[in-house]
């Protein structure tokens, strides 16, 4: 399905019972809503859920002003309006995540919030600190160097996130260091946060932070599992939200 919000087109599936309440879900940055399709099958055998390609990605269009976190909420806020939606359940996967924390702090339309590894809390692992440490005093003296050779310190020394970010590579700068913490402080709807054990992205620690920010919060760990739990092990994911939900 598709509409259209701010000039912006978006691409969406719907499953499960017609009704204005249900769940909705918003990926990671570099993932789309193809990557939830087997999570969002499980959860619609009793659950109306919507999963939504954000600006930028998947088959949605790309904004045409360099987008914040905050752009994003308020994005999906008005999309929320647009398709008459009451009291949905917000789950947010990393990107997705941080947007989510956003929108609780300040939506009425929304009864419950999960959250599965947001980013937005400040705790970079050490070798992305590292990274940034070397490359910033050398990014002036790379546009004396080859191209190919360009590329492939860019490749070494940016994030995955960014290197691939393309059109998006501006919103990627704007929002990457974007916090959430006095965000989070202000949620009061219960809300699941769901970390995996082994995750690379973003350190587990911050499940932690957040259990302590958030006063009406449950904290489960999947174990022996990375960042995307929605593809690694998406029945052991969606087993763990239908007992929430």
């Amino acid at each position: 399905m598709q509409t259209v919000i701010d000039n912006i087109l978006v691409n969406y599936e719907v499953q499960g019972k017609e009704n204005r309440s249900a769940i909705l879900i918003l990926h990671g940055w570099r993932q789309n809503l193809s990557h939830w399709q087997q999570v969002a099958k499980a959860l619609s055998q009793k659950n109306k859920v919507i999963s939504l390609d954000l600006p930028g990605f998947g088959s949605s269009s790309i904004p045409p002003t360099v987008f914040s976190t905050n752009d994003y909420a308020t994005f999906v806020k008005k999309f929320i309006e647009k398709l008459d939606l009451s009291k949905i359940v917000l789950l947010g996967h990393s990107f997705g995540g941080k947007i989510a924390i956003k929108m609780a702090s300040r939506s009425q339309d929304i009864s419950k919030l999960i959250i599965i590894s947001p980013s937005g809390i400040d705790s970079k692992p050490i070798l992305i600190k590292l990274k940034i440490i070397i490359f910033k005093p050398i990014k002036p003296l790379l546009s004396w160097l080859p191209k190919n050779l360009r590329t492939n310190l860019s490749r070494i020394f940016s994030s995955a996130d960014y290197y691939h970010a393309s059109a998006l590579r501006e919103t990627f700068k704007k929002i990457v260091d974007e916090r959430v913490e006095n965000d989070a402080i202000k949620i009061n709807i219960p809300t699941l946060i769901i970390w995996g054990e082994n995750d690379k992205e973003i350190n587990i620690r911050n499940s932690k932070v957040l259990k302590d920010l958030i006063s009406n919060s449950v904290l489960r760990i999947i174990w022996k599992v990375g960042h995307s739990p929605n593809i690694e092990t998406p029945e052991k994911l969606s087993d763990l939200l239908l007992e929430y939900i």
